[in-house]
């Protein structure tokens, strides 16, 4: 308890309740297996997310005892606050980095065409990716119609007859239609806002 409140031995009733935790759920070298999983027969889920059970604590840098690894653990199960915000950070950060590496890998595959209203796209049949016979497949359906796009990025697209498309499309999922000519769509096509 006295490693657990950073030795402060007037916070040992904050602590506690971690350490006894630690304890019933660390293996026993004699039982080969926890306290807890001894009574019950089930292994206890620690109340970690994977970032939490990730970087709430640094890696060991050797064996650890049994003491030692009651202790990280029970720190652990504190969630401190200093703690969870150096996490957040971490991981935003991490994430950061991550979204740049990947736009840096993709920047030749990764476009933004910014259809307008009229702009004819292909879209791509990623329901048949995993399908064996895709081959026979077609790749592209289309051409569609732009209608417009919403607030979170997605095409509203209709048939060249008008019916519209029952959900959005995801702006990945077109490509341009290369035509010779462009059409005209008269004001009162579809009775469909363009909001």
């Amino acid at each position: 308890m006295f490693k657990a409140a950073d030795g402060d031995e007037t916070c040992w009733s904050q602590v506690a309740y971690s350490v006894f935790w630690a304890e019933r759920i660390t293996i026993c070298k004699h039982m080969g297996c926890s306290p807890y999983f001894a009574a019950t027969g089930t292994h206890l889920i620690i109340p970690l997310n994977i970032s939490e059970a990730t970087y709430l604590q640094p890696p060991p840098d050797s064996v650890l005892s049994t003491t030692d690894l009651i202790v990280r653990r029970a720190i652990a199960l504190q969630k401190r606050e200093e703690d969870l915000k150096q996490l957040h950070s971490l991981v935003f950060a991490t994430w950061l980095r991550a979204a740049i590496h990947f736009e840096q890998i993709h920047a030749q595959t990764l476009r933004d065409y910014n259809f307008k209203r009229c702009n004819l796209v292909l879209q791509r049949n990623s329901q048949i990716e995993y399908a064996l016979d895709r081959k026979l497949k077609p790749r592209y359906l289309g051409p569609l119609i732009v209608i417009s796009r919403n607030k979170g990025g997605a095409y509203i697209l209709c048939e060249l007859d008008g019916t519209v498309l029952q959900r959005p499309i995801a702006a990945f999922r077109l490509v341009p239609y290369f035509a010779r000519t462009s059409i005209f769509l008269p004001p009162n096509f579809i009775d469909i806002s363009d909001i």
